[in-house]
């Protein structure tokens, strides 16, 4: 019984060890002398860090042991913006590397978005983490069509240009996958381009359903990205629910391809996450109801935690 309170005692300085079994956590837990011990272990924590780049005391005349990077299992890597001790007791310095973790996302999505104007988009995607490309571009299309929607009376013709605007940056990114690509660059594309491409479907819709108004509803149900100046935030609004970012680095993993039914899931989950509530998607195996739910968190940049409840949880 010791033993399980002392764990519990643990578990609550940095929560996210409730998410991996006690055996791993004695381990992280015996280990702590050496941080390099618990690099196998950052999987089960973190979406998208698979091991930091550390330096051991002694290199650089250093005097603890020190994490300057995180490496995502698929070989992107993100810098810190300060160097984190990874020195003591194991619960301690991985709150900081959370905390290093959304700083440096959150920096290096600022920059996405700020150079997403002035840069050539091939030079843009391959310069910035996939991550952030996609969030940054989710912005400039929230931007884009409201500029479209502030005047209802040539919301219309706006729309129409908007509409040929982005059928050409789609196909310059297409244009990108028919170049020799590494496979850090590739995964970032194939997702951007997923991405997008609902992007230009959402714009079409706005035709279609006639939207002349940043108020009608075609538009407000849709996923919007802003980039609140005053708070330097990330903000997220879908109808009436408000979301800050959440700056959860992901790596590379993939984007899910947004049909109208994800749409609909993202709302009715967003909804009840926005009001402190349950969310419940039903259906058959094998449809995608997992998937949807954390693919809304990548969206969201939330770390999405999946277990099969068992009489134990």
């Amino acid at each position: 019984k010791s033993l399980e309170d002392y764990l519990e005692k643990k578990r609550q300085q940095f929560p996210r060890f409730y998410f991996i079994s006690s055996d791993d956590l004695l381990e992280i837990l015996g280990q702590a002398k050496d941080p390099m011990n618990v690099q196998p272990h950052f999987k089960g924590m973190f979406e998208g860090i698979k091991k930091l780049e550390m330096h051991a005391p002694g290199e650089d005349g250093r005097r603890a042991y020190g994490a300057t990077a995180m490496h995502s299992p698929d070989g992107e890597t993100i810098p810190f913006n300060d160097e984190v001790t990874t020195d003591g007791r194991p619960e301690e310095w991985l709150n900081s590397v959370e905390t290093a973790m959304y700083a440096a996302t959150k920096k290096s999505l600022y920059a996405t978005l700020e150079h997403s104007k002035g840069m050539k988009k091939e030079k843009w995607v391959k310069e910035y983490p996939g991550q952030c490309i996609i969030s940054a571009g989710c912005v400039v299309w929230t931007t884009e069509c409201e500029k479209a929607l502030s005047d209802p009376d040539a919301a219309k013709k706006a729309i129409r240009t908007l509409k040929k605007k982005w059928v050409s940056y789609l196909s310059k990114i297409v244009t990108m996958t028919r170049s020799k690509l590494d496979k850090v660059n590739r995964k970032k594309v194939v997702a951007l381009i997923t991405i997008e491409v609902h992007a230009r479907d959402s714009i079409d819709k706005l035709g279609k359903a006639g939207c002349t108004q940043v108020t009608d509803f075609e538009w407000v149900s849709q996923l919007r990205f802003y980039w609140d100046q005053t708070a330097n935030d990330c903000v997220v609004k879908q109808v009436l629910s408000v979301f800050s970012y959440g700056y959860e680095y992901q790596g590379n993993n993939g984007r899910l391809v947004v049909t109208p039914l994800t749409d609909r899931c993202y709302m009715t989950l967003g909804a009840a996450m926005f009001t402190r509530r349950g969310g419940n998607p039903l259906g058959p195996a094998g449809t995608g109801k997992t998937e949807t739910v954390k693919d809304f968190g990548k969206a969201l940049a939330r770390y999405v935690i999946v277990f099969n409840c068992s009489d134990g949880v």
